[in-house]
């Protein structure tokens, strides 16, 4: 497979477009019509870009929701198949472009180049829908939870999963990064970087995304970061849909600029488009391609 070949197809203004498509409140409750406007624009995409496309369905709040997945066969489907997946829905009042607007505009642009090839694994691209809380309970993650649950009741290996939650933010002042207490490792003080999240099972996976990411995109700074027993010694890595990767036992990371560690726009009516770093953007989803395509050949 041509990876530099196929790395520069990557659009910034395709990433931003889609960003701009996307933005406003997607709630069930509060926009349940945009939320419903978020899932056919993922559906529709990831058609368009050739891949065998489904809504699965789950029940929520006395309500059918849908995730999309869509699939590009492998040549060895009995191989453990790869998976790129961002939600697509916001909490009650945001515009939601880093979160997760961006996640699901680096998933697109992701499947509409990567799907012009024919790798040895199955690789599934997926929106998942209702990440965010839904309820005074404060119950989240709702459709990857599904999903993965799904997968491991049907016997689906998957070789690992790489979940895009907010990854459009950046801000080069010093200071301006956080680093959560016990994170014993050296972290820039400018929200520059790229971070990858994987618990002891992702070990590997995250080893070889940072491989990728270094030898095909240099001029993106990563930062592999590796927590234990499936997140909990640092909950805050739990926060999105990577959790429930963990939770059924599926190598999983987590892509992100770090989100409330350094976007004071998270969760706020002010979390626009006009906030983004497309440039950025471009460069973490060379980075997804990049593994992807090492991954999808290797082991």
């Amino acid at each position: 497979m041509d990876i530099d070949g196929l790395l520069v197809g990557v659009d910034p203004q395709r990433l931003e477009r889609t960003v701009r498509a996307l933005e406003g409140p997607r709630h069930p409750r509060t926009a349940p019509k945009a939320l419903g406007e978020a899932e056919a624009l993922v559906e529709a995409e990831l058609t368009a870009a050739g891949l065998s496309v489904e809504r699965q369905p789950f029940d929520s709040g006395g309500r059918t929701h849908h995730n999309v997945v869509g699939t590009l066969p492998g040549r060895r489907p009995d191989r453990p198949w790869l998976l790129v997946g961002a939600h697509f829905d916001t909490v009650t009042s945001t515009p939601g472009a880093d979160d997760n607007a961006s996640g699901i505009a680096v998933l697109l642009e992701t499947a509409r180049l990567f799907s012009r090839s024919q790798p040895e694994r199955t690789v599934q691209f997926v929106g998942f829908n209702l990440e965010e809380p839904q309820d005074a309970l404060g119950r989240y993650r709702v459709g990857s939870a599904r999903f993965a649950k799904r997968a491991r009741k049907e016997g689906r290996r998957y070789a690992g999963a790489l979940v895009l939650e907010m990854v459009g933010y950046t801000d080069r002042r010093s200071g301006t990064q956080q680093v959560p207490p016990l994170v014993f490792k050296r972290v820039p003080d400018s929200g520059t970087f790229l971070a990858a999240v994987g618990d002891g099972r992702s070990r590997r996976l995250l080893r070889e995304f940072e491989a990728a990411t270094r030898k095909h995109v240099p001029e993106l700074t990563l930062v592999p970061y590796r927590t234990w027993l499936r997140g909990w010694l640092l909950p805050l890595t739990r926060l999105s849909d990577n959790a429930s990767f963990w939770d059924r036992r599926y190598p999983a990371l987590m892509i992100t600029d770090t989100a409330f560690l350094r976007n004071p726009h998270y969760h706020q009516i002010t979390d626009s488009a006009d906030t983004l770093d497309y440039e950025f953007m471009a460069r973490v989803t060379r980075a997804v391609l990049a593994s992807l395509a090492e991954l999808a050949e290797n082991r």
